[in-house]
């Protein structure tokens, strides 16, 4: 399976005043969150066919109000807009009947349809990186507005750069491989030693010698290298795939312990040559956990679902298809996973969104 990543995304910043020269209208509606049974906007997904992937990583997108604000000013779609880009449109469509309805869960039916139209897998039993990386493309595709596609865009995008440094010559080569996910790959302990964010995240972007056979170096032919990794500039999005399928027998599903904290500190986690080089204000390197998709089962059977704490009320909410409730910090910390149940309900998604309120925010939401 591979990586989730942008290869060479140049992310651009625009100023709101250019909007009307881009053609991009102001937002004639948006969501207000604030209606259904928690008078919140959360309202469960039907799940028609095995979607639980897809209908938590929807949750995610819907209960975002940043991405909801974007998606809000593609305006109505015209009599000249071919079936294979309708996606945006009828996932805003999507959204409002969650915000609008009545019952308990709505049919994301129309979606489904349009991901068929553009040959999108979502009947089969996915990686959740991989659906998000595939939803996430098709939309800035099929966007009408090229401003609003790199307003998306950016939202998503974790900017990387990637260092390959010969040992022989100390020659180097720099690429840029942004990804919308940190690819964290989770391994069996023989003695069930668990696992911290906080460490797995370092060790992930410490430099790491070894060979690269295939791509030797230009200059002296010599396959020993040391990659290092580093952000090009902080996210606003910073999520995280813990990946839990064995890499010996990918249908086996690694349980082990991983917990993640509610709030996390790069400044605290990665050292400064993983950091970029720019300056930021101390408050910028906080990210808030926003939401956490969760699978049950093995590796080829199970079941998906997510948490997601609403900006509304602070509070986390449970959502299972159809199903939403309100939950507590501690029933989120239950998907840090366990080897005693191989069954049991383990975090393969983490959401953390950047906000200058988390370090003055540090107590668990109710």
């Amino acid at each position: 399976m591979e990586e989730d990543s942008y290869a060479e995304i140049q992310v651009l910043e625009t100023e709101e005043a250019a909007q009307d020269d881009l053609g991009v209208q102001p937002p004639s509606k948006c969501l207000s969150y604030s209606t259904g049974r928690f008078r919140n906007g959360a309202t469960g997904l039907c799940n028609i066919g095995p979607t639980s992937c897809l209908n938590s990583l929807l949750q995610t997108l819907y209960m975002n109000k940043d991405f909801t604000g974007i998606l809000c000013r593609i305006g109505d779609p015209d009599d000249n807009v071919r079936p294979d880009g309708q996606l945006p449109y009828e996932l805003l469509a999507l959204f409002e009947a969650m915000q609008n309805s009545k019952e308990d869960a709505v049919s994301p039916y129309q979606v489904l349809h349009c991901l068929q139209i553009l040959r999108a897998t979502v009947f089969a039993q996915n990686d959740v990186a991989e659906v998000f990386s595939t939803l996430l493309s098709l939309l800035l595709q099929t966007v009408p507005s090229p401003h609003l596609a790199e307003k998306m865009r950016a939202l998503y995008t974790i900017p990387m750069e990637e260092c390959v440094m010969c040992q022989r010559c100390s020659q180097q080569r720099i690429t840029h491989k942004d990804r919308i996910a940190i690819p964290l790959q989770i391994s069996h302990s023989k003695f069930h030693r668990n696992l911290t964010l906080e460490r797995t995240l370092f060790r992930y972007f410490r430099s790491q010698e070894t060979y690269e056979d295939r791509n030797p170096c230009p200059k002296c032919e010599c396959s020993r290298v040391v990659k290092m990794t580093h952000l090009r500039s902080l996210p606003r999005t910073f999520s995280i795939h813990l990946k839990r399928l064995s890499r010996k027998n990918p249908l086996q599903k690694v349980n082990r312990t991983v917990s993640f904290p509610l709030v996390l500190d790069l400044l605290e986690v990665l050292d400064s040559e993983h950091l970029p080089r720019k300056e930021y204000s101390l408050v910028n390197y906080n990210y808030r956990l926003f939401a956490v998709v969760a699978h049950s089962g093995t590796g080829g059977l199970g079941h998906y679902c997510c948490y997601i704490n609403s900006h509304k009320d602070g509070r986390w909410y449970f959502f299972n298809d159809s199903s939403v409730c309100r939950v507590s910090w501690d029933d989120v910390k239950c998907t840090y996973g366990n080897t005693t149940f191989r069954w049991g309900l383990t975090a393969c998604l983490l959401v953390y969104v950047q906000s200058e309120a988390a370090t003055s925010d540090t107590k668990p939401p109710l």
